[in-house]
């Protein structure tokens, strides 16, 4: 099945080029102290880096398709193992009014679907827009189309729609005549769907980024070509909104810009094409100079966000244009010389670190309930004290309060499982 035909491909190659080619004037307007010549040459630069680090408009299309379908499965898998565990949890506290066994899955993926919904609410509105200007007539001809980029995205809405809409229905009629027990269960189940839903835009883009990555032709970008791009973008950001400086809504929008550019930055994907998975001392070279140059730019993040006058707010401006002059001219010199690299940890070694206890307690509030010799209730008592020590570990609250909670809830499960 095709995507695109290549006349409508063509077409939108060269719409893409005329908006690059349109945005780089704008962002060179940016260094209005450079001659014509200088500026001439800053704004080829970055042109030539964005051609070089583009993506085909038929790769967009195929890794946002693959990248949805993906995280679909992905998060129906994770909805199906949650309610599979919460039904586990749900052993023996309903008596014989239990709920069925598909009741926790089902408001996981409720939630998962409302929450998806709620995210890209500005998608239906533009789809609904969309469908009111053609008509039904037009809006027939458009889902039936044998192409898919044609209905693709309105179906994959629509689908969501309903499934959200069956779901929640089944779980609301389900959970009004389940206990009151498996009611706080499935309570805790649509929180951690709520939760999983919030962050499919972010998994889409993940995985969007992976395969259009992997099949990227690798000898194209430069490994800082990006960077100068995203980082002449933050500069033009910050350079027009000089007008408005201490407006929340200029702040908002340079630190946005900002943040794409340290991402870019900490992308050693180029690099790491280089070498093999055995040159460990030169990909932690490649991660030192990248993390030293993304903590560079987190600098002017933080810095903007401290702006309390006009000529602070042009300070960064100017430090702005002096990297993105750097980096059009290849001086790393000139580039670097302010910074200070930190340690590289990786992301999964912070989650690691901030999650591994938390991780230990409710293993143990699956495992000990099911010792021998552990009662029904003292087992319930504990697991739900681990749990609750568990979420606490993951809160900024105090060792005193953390304590005092804790104290509290021993006394108060103990007490109730012993009387």
């Amino acid at each position: 099945m095709r995507i695109l035909s290549n006349g409508e491909l063509l077409r939108h190659e060269a719409v893409w080029l005329r908006d690059v080619a349109s945005r780089t004037r704008w962002y060179v307007q940016a260094f209005p102290d450079l001659g014509d010549q200088e500026r001439r040459r800053v704004r080829m630069a970055v042109l030539h880096a964005w051609i070089r680090n583009r993506y085909p408009v038929s790769l967009q299309f195929v890794a946002n398709y693959v990248a949805t379908v993906v995280t679909a499965v992905g998060v129906a898998a994770a909805s199906v193992t949650a309610g599979v565990v919460a039904a586990l949890f749900a052993t023996g506290t309903g008596g014989s009014a239990r709920a069925p066994w598909w009741h926790f899955p089902t408001a996981t993926w409720a939630a998962v679907c409302v929450s998806t919904l709620i995210i890209t609410r500005d998608d239906m509105r533009e789809i609904v827009s969309l469908f009111r200007r053609l008509g039904l007539r037009g809006t027939i001809r458009r889902v039936t189309h044998p192409q898919i980029a044609y209905w693709f995205v309105p179906g994959m809405v629509f689908a969501t729609v309903a499934v959200a809409a069956a779901a929640s229905w089944l779980t609301i009629d389900t959970a009004l005549s389940a206990p009151a027990g498996q009611q706080l269960i499935t309570a805790a189940t649509g929180l951690f769907g709520a939760i999983l839903g919030l962050q499919v835009g972010r998994w889409i883009r993940t995985v969007e980024g992976l395969i259009s990555r992997r099949f990227r032709q690798p000898h194209r970008p430069r490994p800082l070509d990006a960077v100068l791009v995203e980082l002449t973008a933050a500069t033009s950001a910050c350079f027009h909104g000089r007008a408005q400086w201490w407006h929340p809504r200029n702040i908002e929008i340079v630190r946005a810009r900002l943040a794409v550019a340290t991402e870019a930055a900490k992308d050693t994907a180029t690099l790491r094409r280089r070498t093999s998975i055995t040159e460990v001392a030169a990909r932690r070279q490649a991660r030192q100079f990248h993390a030293a140059l993304a903590e560079l730019i987190r600098r002017h993040d933080r810095a903007i966000t401290q702006v309390r006058t006009a000529e602070e707010y042009d300070a960064i401006t100017a430090s702005l244009r002096m990297g993105v002059l750097a980096l059009a001219t290849g001086d790393l010199a000139a580039l670097m010389q302010h910074s200070a690299a930190e340690p590289p940890t990786s992301r999964a070694a912070r989650l690691v670190r901030r999650t591994g206890s938390s991780l230990v307690l409710v293993a143990f509030a699956v495992i000990i309930p099911l010792l021998p010799g552990v009662d029904n209730a003292t087992g319930g008592a504990v697991r739900v004290l681990l749990l609750m020590t568990a979420a606490l570990a993951l809160t900024p609250a105090s060792d005193s309060a953390s304590g005092s909670i804790r104290s509290a809830l021993e006394r108060s499960l103990f007490t109730k499982g012993t009387s």
